[in-house]
């Protein structure tokens, strides 16, 4: 029983059943009444026919050839489970939609009934086990005897339908090969006429033929045409005319007679003066007479040709000779024959590209044919093949048969299957209490209250030093005195000797909300300080919500409020003004019951960040520190206000008081506030329902009582005897 208080204690999930027995009892009962009303609404006992069925290989002799085995359902093949498949049959929509309408037609299903199927296979073997489920055992043994009869009917279609569907494939396939056979042989006679239909060696032997002739005829005329090409080339020298102009200068001299005498003249009157311009000079009156002689000549031929062809030549190109006129047409003749020859050497050419051409064609065409003679080849062995499947796949259609052998026929239940009226019951009862708990585990999360030590001292990273155990109103005021006066005196002790270790003598308050409780156990451990020994120093530096002056009731005797006092002393330091700082805080201290000197406000201040920022702030701690053993000081939230971390930067350690309900979320924030300022948390002190200081106390006080008891008793005895 104390394990189960002890496990009670730490887990507040445990410790919230306890709580939570009421709500977990009302889902139960619930539940439970839920249960009650269905079983006599709804509830309908069910009775399960069952029956074993063997499905086989259907697989038969084959009579003209080989269709494969993907035409018949063997069980247990590589790529699949047929079983798994003959299951799915047997939970099909049609089998449940057939069943019900022979019900219906036989008038054996009751208004509201509702039947079952369950299907089973035994691992490694082929035997379905089928159960059918109603609201009796004659209807249910009926039913079964239905569904196997439909279920035979199912496969048998089914097989008959792969027959026919295979054949149906096959005679297609057949269709779509002779149909190709068709266009590929259409396509090789088109081939073949198209081509001629000559033997493709036969046509490469004449072509080679045809191609070493016309090379000869080419090399024979390139040879002619590098002959006439010469012969050009030297009249052209003779002549100095092209050809065409050669053949303008012999069309002007031809056939004209006043030009033939007009040219024997000029001839004599140009051998006259280069035979004179030998003797005479050129200034020689004969000299003269003959050189415009010569001009008048030239004068007159050119107005003889101009009278005939008009003005388009030119006197520099005539021929007036008969030799050089013969020269002429020699010139013209064998330049239109270089021509011709040129055509003939292109025609030529262009007959050995066709040549050529044709050639590289040759093995295409091979290719070409030889492929469609292939595919024609390969489409009739295929037509042979499918012709001889398509007579077996008609065979294997009009021989079908079922695959399902009924080895256990449909059996005469006796009694009803699970769950019965008693099982629904105890089933409601238990998930009746399992939702219960699950309920008051979901209200605990909710709740998000935390009071587990060890979450605490993982979150904060600090140890709980003490805690103040919540104890019942009903007890006497001088037992909660003395149980929270124990629990204080633990707390101040672990304070004591942990700071005294770590020479902490400034400690921060701090809370995990607004409360005034944290304040007054601040005040209790400051009045056990003193009690032993030590001075002491309360600093209210909560100036938002200032209680601690009042509480103490020193209102009267407070000259200062800590924040003018802040202020008065920051304006001197900002002035430099010598002051006595020791003196000054010695004026406004205020010493309450028990020796224990505070400072503090008993007027609110709205925006108390800008007091405690100030050097006048630090430097009245740090003369605090030295005129006292411990100086205590209160900060109002750590999460929530912005003063705290500035007053605990400047103490040497932080003291958490965790509410009794703090939510883990709320001790989360703190932590991560403590973390990420760097301060010194001295541990947590928290609130402990049903504490073990409580409990030990409740046991001191029954002995007490017990013994006075018996002290009683026995003061009678010893009288009597005396």
């Amino acid at each position: 029983m104390d394990l189960l208080k002890d496990l009670k204690n730490k887990n507040r999930y445990l410790a919230n059943f306890t709580k939570d027995l009421k709500l977990i009892y009302a889902v139960t009962a619930a539940t439970v009444v839920w249960s009650v009303i269905y079983i006599v609404l709804f509830y309908h006992p069910v009775y399960k026919s069952e029956a074993k069925v063997w499905v086989k290989d259907v697989s038969t002799r084959e009579y003209v050839t080989s269709l494969g085995g993907s035409n018949n359902l063997a069980p247990l093949i590589s790529s699949g489970n047929p079983i798994l498949t003959q299951i799915e049959i047997l939970k099909s929509d049609q089998l449940r939609k057939t069943v019900e309408r022979y019900e219906k037609d036989f008038g054996t299903k009751a208004q509201g009934t509702k039947f079952s199927i369950d299907v089973k296979n035994k691992p490694n073997t082929d035997i379905l086990n089928i159960a059918v489920g109603a609201n009796t055992p004659e209807r249910a043994q009926n039913t079964l005897a239905a569904v196997l009869q439909e279920y035979d009917n199912i496969n048998l279609g089914i097989n008959n339908q792969i027959s026919k569907s295979r054949r149906e494939y096959i005679e297609l396939n057949l269709m779509e090969i002779n149909e190709k056979l068709f266009e590929v042989r259409r396509q090789i006679k088109e081939y073949k006429t198209e081509n001629l239909a000559i033997d493709v060696a036969t046509e490469a032997n004449k072509l080679v033929e045809q191609g070493v002739f016309m090379s000869s005829r080419l090399e024979t005329k390139l040879a002619e045409i590098q002959e006439a090409q010469y012969t050009v080339r030297e009249l052209e020298k003779q002549l100095g005319l092209k050809p065409k102009a050669a053949l303008d200068a012999v069309a002007l001299g031809s056939g004209n007679k006043v030009l033939e005498l007009l040219r024997v003249d000029l001839n004599k009157a140009i051998q006259e003066y280069e035979f004179d311009s030998e003797k005479l000079a050129d200034t020689n009156p004969k000299m003269v007479a003959q050189k415009a002689r010569i001009d008048e000549i030239n004068r007159q031929i050119k107005n003889q040709i101009e009278t005939s062809i008009g003005k388009q030549t030119r006197s520099n190109i005539n021929i007036y000779d008969p030799v050089r006129e013969s020269i002429a047409r020699r010139l013209v003749e064998t330049q239109a024959r270089y021509v011709g020859l040129q055509a003939e050497e292109r025609v030529i050419r262009q007959s050995i590209n066709n040549i050529n051409s044709t050639q590289s064609k040759l093995p295409e065409k091979k290719f070409t044919l030889d492929n469609l003679e292939q595919e024609e080849k390969a489409l009739s062995k295929a037509y042979d093949n499918l012709k001889d499947k398509q007579i077996e796949a008609s065979i294997r259609e009009a021989e079908t048969v079922s695959n399902i052998i009924i080895v256990d026929r449909p059996s005469l239940p006796q009694k009803s299957s699970f769950p019965s009226r008693v099982q629904v019951l105890i089933m409601s009862l238990f998930f009746g209490g399992l939702i219960g708990l699950v309920a008051s585990v979901l209200k605990t999360l909710m709740d998000d209250v935390c009071e587990d030590v060890e979450y605490v001292e993982k979150v904060t990273g600090a140890p709980v030093i003490g805690a103040i155990p919540c104890v019942s109103k009903q007890l006497p005021t001088e037992d909660i005195q003395f149980i929270h006066g124990m629990a204080l005196d633990s707390i101040t002790s672990n304070i004591l000797m942990k700071c005294s270790k770590n020479n902490q003598k400034i400690i921060t308050f701090t809370s995990s909300s607004f409360k005034k409780r944290k304040r007054t156990v601040m005040c209790k451990i400051g009045t056990r300080l003193k009690r032993v020994g030590h001075s002491v120093c309360i600093v209210d530096g909560n100036f938002r919500i200032p209680n601690i002056i009042k509480e103490m009731g020193l209102e009267n005797e407070l000259m200062i409020n800590l924040s003018d006092f802040i202020l008065t002393l920051e304006n001197k330091l900002k002035s430099g003004v010598a002051t006595n700082v020791k003196n000054e805080i010695e004026i406004a201290l205020t010493t309450g019951k028990g020796g224990i000197n505070y400072l503090g406000n008993k007027d609110i201040v709205f925006e108390p960040c800008e007091f405690f920022g100030t050097a006048a702030f630090e430097l009245i701690l740090k003369t605090l520190s030295e005129m006292f053993d411990w100086v205590l000081i209160d900060t109002g939230a750590a999460h929530i206000t912005p003063e705290f971390t500035i007053i605990s930067k400047l103490s040497d350690g932080v003291v958490l008081f965790a509410d009794r309900y703090v939510t883990c979320t709320t001790i989360k924030d703190i932590a991560r506030v403590v973390k990420n300022s760097s301060l010194p948390l001295v541990g947590t002190i928290m609130r402990e329902p049903n504490s073990k200081l409580e409990k030990e106390y409740e046991k001191y006080l029954y002995l007490q009582e017990r013994k006075l008891t018996e002290e009683v008793e026995m003061e009678p005895k010893n009288v009597k005897q005396g």
